[in-house]
């Protein structure tokens, strides 16, 4: 546009610092350049379709693309009085999702593409301007504190954007987050986890196991035919090894499928030795009684047992269940026509 190099600092620091809605409010440039910006170029890559908060305050949006693809993306809340709190924000970084895990909603959608890092990047910069508009109504800090690559889609299927992105949330000219603060979620790409543990981030990296044994988890993480678990633990402790970062194992306790105590010995013998943690998920109730939560007796049961095994483990909770929060939920029931909320929490301002 003919403009000094300087104007793309300002413009950035607007995007990515003071979360600018509308070239309009970037005072510091001038009148012609804001009309300039506004008439041939796009400030954001996601328009909201609907949002709906729940009981614990999570909070699940739905996007539209600019070529009509929808994604969804949650603010959740973790901590107490008296403790840090964290607003972590869970982005998707596709359009569905190609890996076809049968108790996720998302996968049963199929994919559709990969994002771009704009598209991605968007969804945290909502919920900074959300923060920061709530701001004015409490005396502590709102701002993004934690974003986990943990929604719709496959991260590492789409390598390349999804490093952009942290690097750009990480830079100190950019949205400044620190790299440690942002975690990698993987259903066990082998070849791409041996490539990140060469990139030097201090990104975390959890992976979706749910199953200690290649039979079941071909069923629950069907990419486990392609790298199954004598190749992908061996990359963890690489991972782990390289990076010098604890990696965590994400293990969704389904009622009758993978939640005996058999199988809490099977986990435990097989993540044995190396630095790791256990994050132990309920799942979440959808309307497919297959993949239903067992019991709490059952959960603290399985829990116990890892316990006495030695393993690291923390039993964590569901959240946003009454706004059926779960990856892909919302978009499902948007793409079968609906557009239903559930009515007790849905926002009516959106």
């Amino acid at each position: 546009m003919g403009e000094p190099v300087y104007r793309a600092g300002q413009i950035k620091k607007w995007v990515y610092q003071n979360f600018a809605a509308d070239y309009n409010e970037m005072s510091d440039l001038p009148l012609s350049l804001r009309r300039k910006l506004v008439d041939e170029t796009r400030l954001h890559s996601l328009e909201i379709v609907q949002r709906s908060s729940g009981r614990d305050d999570t909070m699940k949006v739905l996007f539209n693309c600019a070529d009509g693809n929808t994604l969804e993306s949650a603010l959740m809340y973790y901590g107490s009085d008296g403790e840090k709190e964290r607003r972590t924000v869970c982005v998707s970084t596709q359009a569905g999702c190609g890996i076809g895990c049968p108790f996720c909603a998302t996968g049963q959608q199929g994919y559709e593409r990969n994002l771009t890092p704009g598209e991605i990047i968007d969804q945290v910069l909502y919920f900074a301007r959300y923060l920061q508009d709530q701001k004015g109504n409490k005396d502590k800090e709102e701002r993004v504190s934690n974003v986990v690559f943990m929604g719709m889609g496959e991260p590492l299927a789409n390598y390349n954007n999804l490093l952009q992105t942290i690097r750009t949330l990480n830079s100190p000219d950019c949205f400044m987050l620190g790299a440690r603060s942002m975690t990698i979620s993987t259903s066990g790409l082998v070849p791409q986890i041996k490539r990140l543990a060469g990139e030097k981030l201090q990104v975390g990296l959890a992976v979706s196991l749910h199953a200690a044994d290649n039979a079941l988890r071909n069923r629950l993480v069907p990419i486990n035919r392609k790298y199954p678990l004598e190749e992908l633990i061996p990359a963890c402790r690489e991972y782990s090894r390289l990076t010098g970062r604890r990696l965590s194992f994400e293990y969704i306790l389904f009622n009758g499928i993978n939640d005996s105590l058999d199988q809490a010995k099977a986990l435990a013998g097989l993540i044995r030795g190396f630095n790791c943690h256990v994050n132990l998920i309920p799942a979440n109730k959808t309307g497919d009684p297959t993949y239903k939560p067992p019991s709490k007796s059952e959960v603290l049961a399985f829990e116990d047992e890892l316990k006495k095994l030695h393993v690291n483990v923390t039993l964590r909770l569901s959240r946003g269940q009454d706004i059926d929060a779960g990856c892909g939920q919302l978009r499902g029931r948007y793409l079968g026509g609906t557009g239903e909320m559930p009515v007790k929490h849905q926002d009516r301002n959106e």
